[in-house]
């Protein structure tokens, strides 16, 4: 199974074609002017979708220049994973089990110490 890194990219690449062909359309109707020394455009709303189209390509760029790299090395890793399914559910599993006994451990110091000044304040 693929890593949802891999699927975020592949969704991300199809979002980046129709950016591009929207920022195609956008200087074709003359909303974008490129080559004109008047600057003044249209709509400054057509603006978006050449810098959405950067952004988008930047992250692309980035999780693809990420994709040999071990997991944790990469900024994004904490929001992304990109590690494989079946590698992914083991260490989250881990993860849970031990967070889970940590929980216990302080809702048992937790309980004793309540415990504790109970016995005390009958003393």
């Amino acid at each position: 199974m693929e890593s949802p890194a891999t699927r975020l990219e592949r969704v991300l690449l199809g979002v980046l074609i129709a950016l591009v062909f929207l920022t195609a359309i956008s200087i074709s109707d003359g909303m974008i002017v490129i080559f004109d020394e008047d600057f003044t455009m249209e709509d400054n709303r057509a603006l978006v979708f050449p810098v959405l189209s950067i952004i988008i390509g930047v992250f692309v760029l980035s999780l693809r220049n990420a994709a040999g790299r071990e997991h944790g090395e990469f900024f994004l890793d904490s929001w992304i994973s990109r590690e494989r399914e079946e590698e992914m559910i083991p260490r989250l599993k881990k993860e849970q089990e031990d967070a889970s006994v940590e929980r216990m451990g302080g809702a048992w110091a937790e309980l004793e110490k309540v415990h504790l000044e109970k016995s005390l304040e009958e003393e």
